[in-house]
């Protein structure tokens, strides 16, 4: 449901270093919402591994941007994500990403590609997106996904509490997933704490529903 009245959808991703001298799946306190761990493909069964310790939360593949690879040794990295995690729904791409790859994303199995910006808007989308939703269909079957800048403002976002999520809108919050003290002791990073309180917060009081970054598909 979208509209005025609707919840907000609140999407929450971590992402995985590449090296941790720790182990990440020994994460002492596990997130009681949906997370999206990010990684690139050499971190993806560690994603796939804390995503596993809750119900909600998925892994997501973290691609370079497509300016950088030729489009077969893509095709490469999507084919061995799908052998890391075979029900691999959403890909994140740091920086721009050519329209020319969106069509191998699809073959994949790919549903939503998050981007930290949309691409100009002359691409245009093929199905119009919810009202106020930073998205667009950029390929039949794959949306485009938007990161926000962060939490809503609030005269309290220096303790960072940010303030109300947008009635029927989206926000999709990313930042450091974990972070590592001494001995290589792992623990969630601040930086996830502080997005997860504010949607626990909300989602208590019924002005918003977390679900996966996959998880839009099913709400685009």
């Amino acid at each position: 449901m979208h509209g005025s009245d609707a919840p907000a959808t609140l999407v929450i991703c971590g992402t995985v270093p590449r090296t941790t001298r720790g182990e990440p799946g020994g994460v002492v306190r596990v997130p009681d919402l949906p997370v999206t761990w990010l990684a690139p493909l050499d971190r993806l069964a560690t994603a796939a591994a804390l995503a596993g310790r809750h119900s909600g939360s998925t892994a997501a593949l973290e691609l370079p941007p497509a300016a950088w690879e030729a489009r077969a040794r893509r095709r490469r990295r999507l084919e061995a994500g799908r052998g890391v995690l075979p029900d691999l729904a959403a890909v994140a791409v740091r920086g721009g990403m050519a329209g020319g790859h969106c069509d191998l994303l699809v073959e994949h199995g790919v549903r939503i590609l998050l981007v930290e910006r949309l691409a100009p808007s002359g691409r245009g989308s093929r199905r119009p997106a919810p009202a106020g939703w930073r998205c667009r269909n950029a390929a039949w079957g794959l949306w485009e996904v938007e990161i926000s800048a962060g939490l809503p403002w609030s005269p309290l976002a220096c303790l960072g509490l940010g303030g109300r999520p947008r009635r029927g809108g989206l926000h999709v919050l990313c930042t450091e997933g974990f972070a590592e003290g001494n001995g290589g002791v792992v623990f969630l990073a601040s930086r996830l704490e502080r997005p997860l309180a504010w949607a626990r917060r909300h989602v208590d009081r019924g002005r918003g529903v977390a679900v996966s970054l996959a998880g839009l598909a099913a709400r685009l």
